[in-house]
């Protein structure tokens, strides 16, 4: 029979054995906020910002040059259909064209320089793209690092482990006692095989 000294001296250790699972656990917090997941972070909004430039490019300077573009149609059937009829040249239609042309030119250049800073974002996702082996790495190393440390620890409490699982061998409990203690049941409800 294990003497309640000798338990009370384990749990003193067993509490400070928690304390340094407390220690690991938050050294290995600072090492992944140090390095991955800032990395990770910085990762996610460059792919963001690709994402909305992307959005930006297909909500305005797509449609705005197809727009300007279905204009030119429309006014370049009706200078067809005045022809056609008799109605003259269509001198005012003609100036509408050309506007709406130098336009399309205009948004050819915007979408050229939308296209530009496209191209130099995608550029910067493939450099942090192959940088997030480096991350994954890390982080695998961290994991692996915290692990055994946890580990180690965990082995740590063998002792206590040991005491205890004595101390409930030396003074078995008997199913009798155990039901004594046991609080009656309380249920008068239909029982499932009553169904």
């Amino acid at each position: 029979v294990i003497g309640s000294s000798g338990i009370n001296a384990e749990y003193g250790g067993l509490s400070a054995q928690f304390s340094n699972f407390s220690e690991r656990v938050g050294r290995q917090r600072i090492e992944e906020d140090a390095g991955i997941l800032e990395n990770i972070a910085l990762l996610l909004d460059i792919l963001q910002g690709v994402k909305d430039l992307v959005d930006r490019r297909e909500k305005g300077v797509n449609k705005e040059h197809q727009q300007a573009f279905n204009k030119v149609q429309q006014l370049k059937k009706q200078k067809g259909s005045m022809a056609a009829s008799g109605q003259g040249t269509g001198g005012g239609i003609q100036e509408k064209i050309e506007q709406q042309e130098s336009l399309i030119n205009n948004i050819g250049l915007r979408n050229n320089f939308s296209v530009l800073c496209m191209h130099w974002e995608m550029k910067q996702v493939y450099t942090y793209l192959s940088h997030f082996g480096v991350i994954w790495d890390s982080f695998v190393k961290t994991q692996l690092s915290a692990h055994s440390d946890m580990c180690n620890l965990w082995r740590g409490t063998g002792k206590f482990t040991n005491l205890m699982v004595s101390a409930q061998s030396s003074a078995p409990i008997s199913y009798q006692s155990a039901q004594q203690t046991a609080p009656a049941a309380a249920y008068n409800g239909p029982s499932f095989y009553d169904m």
